[in-house]
């Protein structure tokens, strides 16, 4: 999917045993490698079923023509992460972020400025927590952009402010110049603002 529909493990959650368990593997692979004992994974793909426990090893040959450890590599250093996944970091580098605090956005409400607050979170954390606007979760933003109007401030929030960054780049490329991302979502909202609107 494109960037800005794939949430990342604090958003999306993750089942932290299983990174625990893998890292345990890959751990005691470093000790006996360490150690030169036992039988490294060395050319192995190990496959776990945590479901039934199942361990398969898998033999995996070397690609004689791979692009990045053949014997002609063309892959010669490493990837610029950030930029690679879109992350919003790595664009607010190199050019003005197009953000607005918790404060900023509590001030306009109270000056009774007319500004079009989108909640980009799903349906659930709606009922959680809120702070008004239009819900618009991420993954229908794309077709639905036609609901706002570009010639308006348009304040996008989330949890944590990291969704509502990507939509803001999302909107942005679709002409929408005024639309800005509330940093720290609603977390920072409760944080900071209204200690009311719940956490979590």
């Amino acid at each position: 999917p494109p960037p800005h529909l794939a949430p990342d493990c604090a958003e999306a959650g993750v089942l932290g045993v299983l990174p625990g368990i893998i890292g345990t593997i890959q751990a005691v692979e470093a000790i006996k490698l360490l150690l030169g004992i036992g039988t490294p994974l060395i050319g192995t793909l190990l496959q776990v079923d945590a479901l039934h426990w199942n361990f398969l090893q898998v033999a995996i040959s070397k690609d004689p023509h791979c692009r990045l450890c053949g014997e002609n590599p063309s892959i010669l250093e490493l990837i610029n992460y950030d930029e690679w996944c879109n992350h919003p970091v790595g664009a607010a580098e190199k050019e003005e972020p197009d953000e607005i605090t918790v404060a900023e956005l509590a001030k306009q409400l109270k000056d009774s400025e007319q500004v079009q607050l989108v909640d980009v979170r799903e349906p659930f954390e709606r009922v959680i927590a809120s702070i008004g606007g239009v819900l618009v979760p991420l993954a229908q933003l794309p077709s639905r952009t036609q609901e706002f109007d570009p010639s308006r401030e348009i304040v996008v929030y989330c949890h944590t402010g990291r969704r509502s960054a990507r939509a803001v780049a999302l909107l942005r490329q679709q002409g929408f110049s005024k639309a800005k991302n509330l940093v720290g979502g609603i977390e920072a909202w409760s944080l900071q603002v209204d200690r009311s609107v719940p956490r979590y």
